[in-house]
C-alpha cells in the first residue's frame, strides 16, 4: 500500500481547530476550497470545565493550611547537630585508632624480622656443625647462603626500629653475631672440643639476646593492641549515647508529625486504592491536614481528572479499531467492486454518525501532473446518507456542487503521497470566497469536512469524502484513523475485485475456448469417417479386381494407400474416443470382468498387429488369475491396457521381452507392465499423459504414433475409480502400473491359511 493509505502513516505539522489554516505540505491548487483545508493531526487536550478557577480556589486553600515545615526544620537541625558530634567522636576514634594500628603494624613487621634473623642465624649453626661433622659440601653452600644474607636481614631489623630500647637490644645483638661469626669456623673438625664450646656458647647468647629483643616487641605490640581497643570502644560508647539522642529526637519529632501526616495521607491512600477499584467518583479532601497534604490532594483529584479522561479515550480508540477491522473484513470480503463500495460507505457513515459519505474514483487517461490541472474525479461510485437526506445523485444541483474537486487529480496525488488527510473542522469558515465552493456547500448541506485519499502504491485510486451536517466538528484522531483504514481496506478490496473480474473473465474465455476446441475436434473427427469409409470401400472394390485387373505394382501402392488408411481410421477413433471420455460425466462403473479375460484379448490383439518391436509375455499362471475381478466396462478397459502393452512392444527392440504381471492387493489390482526399451527421458516423465505427448527420443528415432494412448488409458481408468503410474530411466526401459479397485476388495485367506497384506499373483 502506498503511503497515503496506510493507518499509521505519519501526521506532520498538524493542528485543528475552526479557524485553523493551511499548513506547510503538498501544495494544493489556488482555489478556495483546498486553501481552506487543514492537515490534522493529534486534537489538544480541552481544558476541562472551569479548570482555571478551580485551581485558583485550591491554591487558595494550600496557602491558608498550617505547614509541618518548620516543625520538621527544627528537628532536623537538632538531628544534625548530634550526627555531628557523632562524626567528630568518629574522626577521633579513627584518628587515635589509625595510630594505634599503625604502631602495631610496624611492631609485628619488626617481630617477623627478627624472627626471620634467628631462623637465618639457626640455619647457619646447624649446617656449619653439620660440615664440621661430616664434611658434606651442600652444608658448607647453606652456611655460606645463610652468613650473606646476614647483613640484608640485620639492616631490615634496623629499618623497622623507632625507640632507643629496642636500638640497644639490637646494638647487643649485632654485637653477638659478630662475636658467634668469629669463633666459628667451618674448617675445623669434630676434634677441636675447644672451638666447638666457645662456638656453642656464642651462639647461645645470640639466641638470647634475639629473645629479649623479640619479648620487648612483643609486649609494645600488646600495649599499642590494648590502647587501640580502648579508644574504640571509646568512640563506640560516645557513638551510641548520640544516637539514642537522635533516635529520641526522632520519635518524638515522629510521633508529633504522624497525627499532623498519617491520617490525611491515609485518606488520599483510600481514595487511589477506590481508583484502582474503577471508582472513578472518588475525590480528595483538598481542605484537610498540612498544606503539603493538601497539595498532594489537589495532585491526587488532578490525575483523577486526567485518568478519566485517558480511560474514556482509550475506550474510544479501542472501540474504534475494533470497528475498523470489522468493517475492512466486511469489505475485503466483497469480490464486486460495487458492493465493496456501499459496504465502506454505510458502515463509515454510521460508526462515525455524520450526513453523508461518498467515494469518487479517478477517471482514466489522464496522468498526475505537479503542474496543471485537468479531469480527475469521476461521478460519485458509492455513497450513504443518512435517514431524511436524499442521495446526491438525486440532488439538481449535484453536478455543480461536486464540480468543486474536479480539477484536484495533482493535489490528491501529492496529498496521497504525503500520507497524510485533509479535514475542514469548520465549514462556515470556507463560505464567501467563491460561487463554486458555495455550491458545493449547500448542495452537500456540509458543516465539517474529512477527505481522505484512497489509493494503492504510490498511484492514488480515488477519494472517500465525509461530510458532517451539524457543526463545527473537530475530528479526532480515532475518528481520522478509522477513515484511514476503511480507505486502505478499500482500496484492497478494489484491487481483488479487479483481479477477481479479470479472473473471472479470463476462466470464461477459456471455458469457451475449451468448448469450441472439444466441438472442433469432435466434428472434424466425425466428418472425417464417411469420406475414410468411402476410400475403405473403393480400396476393397479395386483389390476385389471389380473395376478390372490388378497388377503387383498397383497392388503394392494399394497396400500402402489401405495401410495408412487404418492409421488415419484408428487416429479418428482415438479422438472421438478422448472426446467422448473428457466429456463423459462420472458415474457409476456398471459391470464387471476378469483380470483374466482382459490379459488375454489384450495379448491376443497385440500379437496380431505388427510384428515390429519386442514380444509380450504374460508372467501370471492362469489358474492364478481364477477369481480376480474388477468393476467397469470391458471393452474400456481392453482399450485402456491395450494402449500401454501396445506402447511397451513398440518402444522396445525387436527380440526383447515385455513382461505383464498381476499383483493383488486388500482393496485394488495391479496390473504391471515392464519393458526395457529406450525408456524416457527424466524430464519428460511427467509430460507423456498429455494429449498428443511424445518423448523426444522417439521423436528422433521415428517411432510411428499419435501421442494420444497414454492420455486416452489414464482417462479410461480414471472413470473405473483407478490410476495409472510411470517410472521410466531413460536407455534401460519402463514400468507402467494399471491400478484398479477390485469387485470384492475383502481379500480371501491364501493356500497356506494367511491373509497376505499383498499377494503377487504371477512373478518373472
Amino acid at each position: 500500500m502506498g503511503r497515503g493509505s496506510e493507518p499509521g502513516a505519519t501526521q506532520r505539522d498538524a493542528r485543528t481547530g475552526p479557524t485553523a489554516g493551511p499548513t506547510a505540505g503538498p501544495t494544493a491548487p489556488d482555489d478556495a476550497l483546498t486553501s481552506a483545508l487543514t492537515r490534522l493531526g493529534p486534537a489538544p487536550h480541552a481544558a476541562a470545565p472551569g479548570g482555571p478557577r478551580r485551581r485558583a480556589d485550591d491554591r487558595t486553600a494550600v496557602a491558608a493550611g498550617t505547614s509541618v515545615g518548620v516543625r520538621l526544620t527544627r528537628a532536623l537541625g537538632l538531628v544534625v547537630a548530634l550526627l555531628l558530634l557523632v562524626g567528630a567522636s568518629g574522626v577521633g576514634g579513627l584518628l587515635v585508632t589509625g595510630s594505634s594500628r599503625a604502631r602495631e603494624t610496624q611492631l609485628r613487621g619488626l617481630e617477623a624480622a627478627n624472627a626471620t634473623l634467628q631462623l637465618t642465624l639457626a640455619d647457619a649453626d646447624a649446617a656449619v656443625r653439620d660440615h664440621q661433622d661430616t664434611h658434606l659440601p651442600q652444608d658448607l653452600q647453606t652456611y655460606d647462603r645463610s652468613v650473606q644474607a646476614l647483613p640484608a636481614l640485620r639492616a631490615r631489623v634496623e629499618s623497622l626500629l623507632t625507640d632507643p630500647l629496642q636500638r640497644s637490644l639490637f646494638v647487643e645483638q649485632t654485637r653477638l653475631i659478630d662475636v658467634w661469626l668469629g669463633t666459628t669456623d667451618p674448617a675445623r673438625g669434630a676434634a677441636d672440643l675447644t672451638g666447638a664450646a666457645a662456638q656453642s656458647r656464642a651462639f647461645a647468647d645470640l639466641r638470647d639476646a634475639n629473645t629479649r629483643l623479640d619479648d620487648l616487641v612483643r609486649r609494645q605490640r600488646h600495649d599499642a593492641t590494648s590502647t587501640e581497643n580502648w579508644v574504640r570502644y571509646g568512640a563506640l560508647v560516645v557513638l551510641a549515647l548520640t544516637l539514642c539522642a537522635a533516635l529520641a529526637v526522632v520519635a518524638g519529632t515522629g510521633a508529633r508529625t504522624r497525627r499532623a501526616l498519617v491520617d490525611p495521607l491515609r485518606t488520599l491512600v483510600d481514595v487511589l486504592d477506590a481508583h484502582g477499584r474503577g471508582d472513578r467518583s472518588a475525590q480528595a479532601d483538598p481542605t484537610a491536614g498540612p498544606a503539603e497534604v493538601r497539595s498532594v490532594a489537589l495532585a491526587v483529584n488532578a490525575l483523577a481528572r486526567e485518568n478519566a479522561r485517558l480511560l474514556e479515550a482509550a475506550e474510544q480508540s479501542a472501540r474504534l479499531h475494533r470497528l475498523a477491522g470489522d468493517i475492512g473484513r466486511q469489505v475485503r470480503d466483497q469480490l464486486v467492486a460495487e458492493d465493496a463500495l456501499q459496504v465502506a460507505v454505510t458502515r463509515l457513515g454510521e460508526e462515525l454518525r455524520v450526513g453523508r459519505v461518498w467515494v469518487r474514483m479517478l477517471q482514466d487517461g489522464a496522468t498526475p501532473a505537479r503542474s496543471g490541472q485537468g479531469a480527475g474525479l469521476g461521478p460519485v461510485a458509492g455513497e450513504w446518507a443518512v435517514a431524511g437526506l436524499a442521495p446526491l445523485r438525486t440532488l439538481p444541483a449535484t453536478d455543480g456542487a461536486l464540480r468543486a474537486f474536479d480539477d484536484s487529480r495533482s493535489w490528491l496525488h501529492e496529498l496521497h503521497a504525503s500520507g497524510e488527510v485533509y479535514a475542514v473542522p469548520d465549514a462556515r469558515t470556507l463560505r464567501g470566497r467563491s460561487a463554486q465552493l458555495d455550491g458545493f456547500l449547500r448542495g452537500t448541506d456540509a458543516r465539517a469536512l474529512l477527505l481522505v485519499p484512497i489509493g494503492v502504491g504510490d498511484t492514488p485510486q480515488g477519494l472517500l469524502t465525509v461530510v458532517c451536517g451539524t457543526g463545527p466538528r473537530d475530528w479526532t484522531v480515532q475518528e481520522v484513523e478509522l477513515a484511514r483504514s476503511v480507505a486502505v481496506d478499500l482500496s484492497r478490496a478494489l484491487v481483488l475485485a479487479g483481479l477477481y473480474r479479470a479472473q473471472e473473465r479470463l476462466l470464461g474465455e477459456l471455458r469457451d475456448v475449451e468448448a469450441v476446441k472439444s466441438d472442433l475436434l469432435a466434428t472434424v473427427s466425425h466428418e472425417l469417417r464417411t469420406p475414410l469409409t468411402s476410400i475403405s470401400g473403393y480400396l476393397e472394390l479395386l483389390r476385389d479386381g471389380a473395376v478390372g485387373e490388378v497388377g503387383e505394382d498397383v497392388a503394392a501402392v494399394l497396400g500402402i494407400v489401405e495401410r495408412n488408411t487404418d492409421r488415419l481410421r484408428a487416429l479418428i477413433e482415438d479422438l472421438l474416443l478422448l472426446s467422448r471420455v473428457e466429456s463423459a460425466p462420472a458415474t457409476e462403473v456398471r459391470g464387471t470382468t476378469t483380470v483374466a479375460d482382459l490379459l488375454t484379448g489384450v495379448l491376443a490383439a497385440v500379437e496380431a498387429g505388427p510384428t515390429s518391436g519386442g514380444s509380450v509375455r504374460c508372467t501370471t499362471a492362469p489358474d492364478e488369475l481364477a477369481g480376480v475381478r474388477v468393476p467397469g466396462d470391458a471393452e474400456h478397459l481392453h482399450r485402456a491396457l491395450l494402449a500401454v502393452v501396445d506402447n511397451a512392444v513398440k518402444f522396445s527392440p525387436a527380440g526383447s521381452l515385455v513382461r505383464v504381471r498381476v499383483e493383488r492387493h486388500p482393496d485394488e489390482v495391479r496390473i504391471i507392465v515392464q519393458d526395457n526399451g529406450m525408456g524416457i527421458p527424466a524430464g519428460e516423465v511427467a509430460g507423456v499423459f498429455g494429449r498428443f505427448a511424445r518423448a523426444s527420443n522417439a521423436a528422433l528415432q521415428q517411432v510411428p504414433g499419435t501421442g494420444l494412448g497414454l492420455t486416452i488409458a489414464r482417462d479410461l481408468v480414471r472413470l473405473h475409480g483407478g490410476r495409472i503410474d510411470l517410472d521410466s530411466v531413460e536407455g534401460q526401459g519402463t514400468t507402467v502400473t494399471v491400478r484398479l479397485p477390485l469387485t470384492d476388495p475383502e481379500p480371501g485367506p491364501d493356500r497356506r491359511g494367511g491373509t497376505p497384506q499383498a499377494q503377487t499373483v504371477g512373478g518373472a
